[in-house]
């Protein structure tokens, strides 16, 4: 039931696990996509959300094929995590692709205070 890992459960894409936590300064995802080719992937933001899309193929076989067991999925995937209620730098976030993990971390803006006198 949380937004955070909701997805349509019927739908034409797949979508990759995703790791969400927070540090001390950082809000970060990571997400697996072991066999995307980096230029095949897609990162926007909404205020609401950030959206990882793509698409993961393999090298076809130029002969029939019987399989016994199929669970690497292939084809468009799309991925969306809500933002939590948290004051974020969403402009600059920093990414990483290393051996089919992405990694997106977003900096924790401060939460600036202001003193008001009181008259």
């Amino acid at each position: 039931n949380s937004p955070l890992a909701k997805e349509d459960a019927i739908d034409d894409v797949w979508h990759p696990k995703c790791d969400v936590f927070q540090t001390d300064t950082e809000w970060i995802v990571i997400a697996e996509l072991a066999g995307v080719e980096k230029d095949e992937i897609s990162i926007s933001i909404s205020p609401e959300y950030l959206r990882i899309s793509g698409f993961r193929s393999f090298p076809t076989v130029n002969c029939p094929l019987s399989y016994y067991n199929m669970e690497i999925e292939t084809g468009k995937f799309d991925r969306r995590i809500f933002f939590p209620d948290l004051n974020l730098n969403k402009e600059n976030p920093k990414v990483s692709y290393i051996n089919g993990i992405l990694r997106i971390a977003f900096t924790l803006a401060p939460i600036v205070e202001r003193i008001i006198p009181v008259q």
